[in-house]
């Protein structure tokens, strides 16, 4: 684990990457999940799955388990490396919701994928409809987490968007 004092100036490469690709399959996941809900639906009433549904179903279980599998490493990564500190100037209250909006992202990450793959894979009910909830959980935190990196980047002007497209010297 990276001390306090060993944290880097900026997010690596590695770091940015995970993060845009993550993002973008969350994307996906809330754009393209019509199949796995029909085939869900299917499943929950004992009926055969539409073969049309069965691409976009299968689309959505890989996208959720890439989902996953990076976000290992994203944590292995933050971990290992660590993260650059937030502004110096930035009051506690910002400090707190950015930490906290952070932590919940992090556990979403695990947590909505685990639920999916509980429910599919075991065919767990329950695991579903938490699978559902926590989706809508997700929804508003990213939604939260885009609106804190406009307002710190051009109402703070704090720089700190930038450092998810520029990686550290």
């Amino acid at each position: 684990m990276v001390s306090a004092t060993d944290r880097p100036s900026g997010y690596s490469p590695t770091q940015i990457t995970l993060h845009w690709i993550i993002a973008a399959l969350i994307v996906v996941q809330f754009v393209a999940h019509d199949g796995m809900e029909h085939a869900w639906d299917a499943f929950e009433d004992g009926a055969a799955v539409a073969a049309g549904d069965m691409p976009m179903a299968y689309l959505h279980i890989a996208c959720g388990l890439a989902v996953l599998v990076l976000a290992i490493a994203r944590v292995w990564l933050r971990l290992t490396r660590g993260a650059p500190p937030l502004p110096a100037n930035e009051s506690a209250v910002v400090r707190i919701a950015a930490h906290g909006v952070h932590g919940v992202l992090y556990l979403l990450i695990f947590l909505v994928p685990l639920s999916g793959a509980a429910a599919w894979f075991l065919g767990l009910g329950p695991a579903g409809e938490v699978h559902q909830a926590l989706k809508t959980v997700l929804l508003l935190v990213v939604a939260v987490h885009v609106l804190g990196a406009l307002v710190q980047q051009f109402v703070f002007k704090s720089g700190v968007l930038t450092r998810m497209f520029r990686p550290a010297a």
